[in-house]
């Protein structure tokens, strides 16, 4: 997926009008997933993404890329929101939408490697994932 796709995309299943809403969704989203991953995942995730969203990721630094904190899904919500300045209820909203473009730009294998990595109660995220292939 091209990068003026992905806006549009986004700014659709976000409900937002513009590109800066998207970016800082997407900043959210993606900091606190990098927050989660370990060793190279976040490296290998943003490989599939468009250039800018891999910026993004590096926006974290590589020692924190390499951490793989973990925390449960309501706390990713929460963590979300509050990188937004908005409540954890609006970040799972934003998080369960942004996923739908997400899960679009990844391969079936990013999304198996990242599942995996998670609890199970992030299952729901994934569940019914049409990926690109």
């Amino acid at each position: 997926m091209q990068y003026p796709e992905f806006i549009h995309e986004a700014k659709a299943a976000l409900n937002v009008q513009s590109e800066g809403e998207v970016i800082d969704i997407t900043r959210a989203f993606l900091h606190t997933l990098t927050a989660h991953l370990a060793g190279n995942a976040a490296d290998n995730l943003g490989a599939q993404l468009p250039a800018p969203l891999l910026d993004i990721i590096r926006e974290v630094s590589p020692e924190d890329r390499d951490q793989g904190e973990r925390f449960k899904v309501d706390e990713f919500y929460q963590r979300v929101g509050d990188k937004l300045g908005v409540d954890a209820a609006t970040g799972e909203r934003y998080t369960q939408q942004f996923m739908t473009v997400f899960r679009s730009m990844v391969t079936e294998g990013e999304l198996h490697k990242i599942k995996i990595t998670l609890s199970d109660d992030y299952a729901p995220l994934f569940d019914g994932a049409v990926a690109a292939n």
